[in-house]
């Protein structure tokens, strides 16, 4: 009996292009020998419902969408323990990238015939709810949340960046900053920053790398913060990390833990932590070695700019946590 691949959709991610991509894996798999079935879901919610309940019928799980797909039909990897591979048609993709994953029909059969299963980090947060990349608390997150709202989003890669940097000049002179208390494996790392990331893997890379030493293999987040400051020095912090300007790691916090406690203006607070080697994922020998080196070059350059996990960055109020090194 054929091996039953599963693969999932969400028919909005990628512009549209998921359904299609997943129709082409299923007729490539099935001239392969595999038993491929497509199973769409309209909407997040009831994606999570079936990666809650679903049954153990199928031998791999192949999910086709973007960063929130991933992580919704990861759940039911973890819980069943079946061979994960994601293809990444979403605008972010930073799961899927740190592996070297593609949409390419040539290249998922590749991980199919040359893949070896290893288990990677995820990280879990209220609800049981599992993300693969990161979480963003402030300035990001409500620019994200802005541009991404409703269906009206911008199509290709270039007016979706064009869209992030109108809406965050409307950040820049409207609406003050959240103040959010962030603490470390119960240390406290800050009392009102002004934004924090908790990633998994690195964060915009390529883009606005905000996490260059994020790991999905060592158990541990990484955690970027920039400390209370005025709108416009959080602002210029950001721009120098998208620039590559010397000293940009000076000015932020950057720390590692297994657990990390978020609480955004007083309110009810979020706690993450990493379940490691959770999630039984596909991949190609190579893209595991690919990835030790390229961190652990990013650490190198982090130390050298003053900041990263080697190092204690310079901040602007005392210093209340070590940075824990990775095991």
């Amino acid at each position: 009996m054929p091996d039953v691949v599963q693969i999932i959709v969400t028919p909005g991610s990628g512009d549209g292009r998921a359904r299609a991509t997943a129709r082409r894996l299923q007729k490539a798999l099935g001239r392969r020998g595999y038993a491929a079935r497509i199973q769409t879901f309209a909407d997040l919610e009831r994606l999570l419902e079936w990666s809650a309940t679903c049954e153990p019928d199928y031998s791999h799980l192949v999910a086709v969408g973007g960063d929130a797909t991933l992580s919704a039909a990861a759940a039911a990897a973890v819980r069943l323990s079946i061979p994960f591979l994601p293809v990444p048609t979403g605008f972010g993709n930073m799961f899927a990238r740190a592996f070297g994953f593609g949409d390419q029909t040539r290249r998922v059969i590749e991980h199919f015939e040359r893949g070896q299963v290893r288990r990677v980090d995820v990280g879990v947060y209220p609800g049981e709810r599992i993300f693969l990349s990161h979480r963003s608390y402030g300035l990001l997150e409500e620019i994200q949340r802005a541009v991404e709202r409703g269906r009206a989003q911008p199509r290709s890669r270039v007016l979706r960046h064009l869209a992030y940097y109108l809406t965050a000049e409307r950040f820049i002179l409207t609406g003050p900053l959240p103040s959010i208390r962030v603490e470390v494996d119960r240390v406290l790392v800050a009392e009102e920053a002004a934004l924090v990331t908790v990633a998994n893997v690195e964060t915009y890379r390529g883009f606005l790398n905000l996490t260059p030493t994020a790991s999905p293999i060592d158990g541990l987040f990484d955690v970027f913060v920039i400390p209370h400051t005025t709108k416009i020095g959080a602002w210029m912090r950001i721009f120098q990390i998208l620039l590559g300007l010397p000293g940009r790691w000076e000015r932020v916090v950057l720390s590692r833990g297994r657990s990390v406690r978020v609480t955004v203006n007083g309110r009810a607070s979020e706690d993450l932590e990493v379940r490691r080697r959770a999630l039984p994922l596909l991949v190609l020998p190579e893209s595991l070695e690919t990835l030790k080196v390229r961190q652990a070059e990013a650490e190198v350059v982090c130390v050298l700019d003053g900041g990263g996990p080697a190092a204690p960055p310079l901040v602007t109020e005392p210093r209340v946590a070590e940075l824990r090194p990775r095991s």
